[in-house]
């Protein structure tokens, strides 16, 4: 057997490209066949994130008086949606924190107004 310029058979390199193609074949699916439906596990986990992110801004101290009581209102509602979710799953109770999560992460990151350009001039 000769042995490639690169020191590694050429078996173990075909086999090794063979192994990566299928790897990467695994990675094709339909568009929408891919669901990813919230538990009330995963909603804990994206509060705890998410309450992170609010900490953070809050720590930072550019955060104005009054969407300081937004930031705590949305907080105080997805906790106690997903502390509901949790003791009682239902579909229903699950919606309802997926909800009151995307109502938080929308107080905590405002759409930002003025687009910036990673381009410079």
């Amino acid at each position: 057997m000769t042995r490639s310029p690169s020191g590694f058979p050429v078996f173990f390199r075909l086999l090794a490209g063979f192994a990566s193609l299928a790897a990467l074949a695994g990675c094709q699916s339909a568009p929408g066949a891919v669901q990813i439906n919230p538990t009330p596990h995963t909603l804990i986990y994206s509060y705890v994130i998410a309450s992170g992110m609010a900490r953070g801004q809050v720590m930072s101290g550019r955060v104005p008086p009054a969407r300081l009581v937004q930031i705590v209102n949305a907080d105080r509602a997805a906790l106690a949606a997903i502390v509901y979710a949790e003791y009682n799953p239902s579909s229903a109770g699950i919606k309802n924190a997926g909800q009151a999560m995307e109502n938080f992460l929308a107080v905590i990151e405002p759409p930002d107004s003025s687009p910036t350009s990673v381009v410079r001039r």
